[in-house]
């Protein structure tokens, strides 16, 4: 009867959907990337990403919209040094992200790849899918 049991609730387990991982390009679009200067509003270190968001100037000169940076994992955010502390301490202070835009066009969603923060450091926060990692990052 354990037995029985045991392999019917295996195969329920096996038939439940599964949550997959997705590929950066089912996403976004890495010929879509630009850099975004505003105000750091949250820091948000959740499973599977963290997420940033930031008050810009819509094209840099309209009015200010919250665009929503989906970084990295968390554990790879700290592995690299964006630890949560290091990154909250910009909240309310300006900062310089580099983006990819959402590929199903939802407004003010973005992939980061770096963030220059208020205090002039560099934190890599997600795949350097344009190779500027580097060589040029922010000339």
């Amino acid at each position: 009867m354990r037995v029985t049991f045991g392999i019917v609730f295996g195969l329920l387990l096996a038939a439940a959907p599964a949550w997959a991982h997705h590929a950066f390009a089912v996403e976004f679009d890495a010929k879509n990337c630009s850099d975004i200067t505003g105000i750091l509003t949250k820091v948000s270190y959740e499973n599977p990403h963290a997420y940033i968001f930031v008050d810009a100037k819509e094209g840099g000169t309209g009015p200010v919209v919250t665009k929503t940076f989906q970084l990295s994992s968390t554990s790879n955010l700290k592995r690299g040094g964006a630890t949560y502390a290091a990154m909250n301490a910009s909240v309310g202070k300006e900062v310089l992200v580099r983006g990819c835009a959402s590929r199903n066009g939802e407004d003010n969603r973005y992939a980061a790849s770096f963030v220059k923060l208020a205090d002039g450091t560099i934190q890599r926060v997600g795949q350097d899918v344009e190779g500027v990692f580097g060589n040029k990052i922010w000339r």
